[in-house]
């Protein structure tokens, strides 16, 4: 008996032993995925960050609002100290051959050289990733012809976040204390001619449709269970600069949308470019494949008939206008014909999973009103909006509607306008 109380004994002070040995083991795992989690989180903002100012860099934008832009989109997140900030404005060109600069410019425009990677910065290391970047066209192909004679301008920003758990002595975590974000885009001419009708693509969005609010507020983000793709798909809390309710019309950079399937307001049509072509899934999917084909008026051997009075002697899939078949580019004010009946296809189920894999920005159409019903309906144009599909859910009847989760990036009037 006593042998067994020994043992018993000697069992309970093992667990002891092992339970002190291995509890802040477990905790440092914990703290850790806490730690990564918010490294991630802060190194998304200030990629974001690092975007706005690019654009705004882009766009004739000066050196002086390229860190009030930074700063600004941060705001309600991160710090302004500039101890814990570098920011740098970038400006150049690319030779004609496409391998090299003709001109090179960098400004520090905010910070005060304090950040901990801010000795560490390798202009040669960052002057071959804006090359490489320019050298690569929207489908991965690379060639120096691509960045051939382009100007572009962007940001490099610095930012020293604290680990907010004190992890400061694990060596994976280490380099992470700064966080770093490039960002680079193409200098177009700012002399845009407005007559030029644009290209998009086979969605049109009603200008009434409101940005989400959370899963538990008046108009949810859809839960995890009601997304077809991606699986998992992205919850509420990564879109981070979303401002909830808040219509299409005064839509910012990062607003959030779930628009619903239908003819009404608030809801997003699909489209089909014009009356002759076969208004089919196939249709749709060809439509909504990059670059789109909004644009083009060959001879694919379509089903479908000629539009009278188009010029054209063979289906096309590009725009001709419903009752104007001389019309033949997008603009404010035109209609276009709406798509309907079954698209549940997995060619569009296809498509729709590439854009959203590619986090690709599309033009999509902006509607304000609608006339006709079924396979007559139609939606007139108010504008153009540049998103980015995040998430849909395809279905056919069943009381089920299909949705799109799309992301604002921006409105577009390079194309389009219709001048006074």
């Amino acid at each position: 008996m006593t042998t067994i109380q020994q043992t018993h004994k000697k069992q309970k002070g093992q667990s002891l032993v092992e339970v002190a040995l291995f509890f802040p083991i477990f905790l440092i795992v914990i703290a850790g995925l806490v730690e990564v989690s918010q490294l991630v989180i802060t190194q998304n903002r200030i990629s974001n960050a690092a975007r706005v100012s690019a654009r705004f860099a882009a766009n004739g934008g000066e050196d002086e609002g390229i860190w009030q832009v930074a700063l600004n989109s941060v705001t309600q997140t991160l710090e302004a100290d500039p101890a814990r900030w570098d920011i740098f404005a970038i400006r150049g060109q690319i030779n004609e051959n496409g391998n090299g600069f003709t001109e090179w410019q960098v400004n520090h425009v905010y910070g005060i050289s304090q950040t901990a990677k801010f000795a560490e910065v390798n202009w040669t290391e960052i002057k071959n990733d804006i090359l490489n970047e320019l050298q690569t066209d929207q489908f991965g192909n690379q060639s120096n012809a691509n960045a051939a004679n382009l100007r572009f301008a962007g940001a490099y920003i610095l930012y020293d976040t604290e680990s907010i758990l004190g992890l400061d002595a694990l060596p994976n975590l280490v380099g992470f204390n700064t966080i770093r974000a490039l960002n680079i885009m193409r200098v177009v001419g700012s002399q845009v001619e407005q007559t030029n009708g644009c290209s998009a693509f086979p969605i049109a969005v009603h200008t009434g449709v409101r940005s989400l609010t959370d899963p538990n507020g008046g108009n949810p983000y859809p839960p995890a269970n009601e997304f077809d793709y991606p699986q998992p798909p992205p919850t509420y809390d990564e879109f981070i600069y979303n401002v909830p309710q808040v219509p299409f019309t005064q839509a910012q950079e990062g607003y959030i949308f779930k628009i619903q399937n239908g003819f009404g307001e608030g809801n997003f049509g699909w489209l089909v470019w014009n009356t002759g072509i076969a208004p089919s899934a196939n249709t749709l999917a060809d439509s909504l494949s990059w670059p789109g084909n909004s644009n083009d008026y060959t001879d694919h051997g379509d089903g479908g008939q000629v539009v009278p009075g188009s010029g054209f002697n063979h289906v096309v899939r590009g725009y001709i206008e419903p009752g104007d078949p001389t019309d033949q580019s997008l603009h404010v004010g035109d209609w276009v014909a709406a798509l309907t009946g079954s698209v549940n296809s997995n060619a569009v189920r296809s498509v729709l999973q590439d854009h959203i894999d590619s986090e690709r920005a599309v033009r999509v159409v902006v509607w304000d009103q609608a006339q006709g019903q079924g396979v007559n309906g139609q939606y007139r144009i108010n504008g153009f909006a540049v998103v980015r599909l995040r998430g849909y859910k395809l279905s056919q009847g069943q009381g089920n509607p299909s949705w799109i989760l799309a992301e604002f990036v921006r409105w577009d009037t390079s194309c389009g306008q219709v001048l006074p």
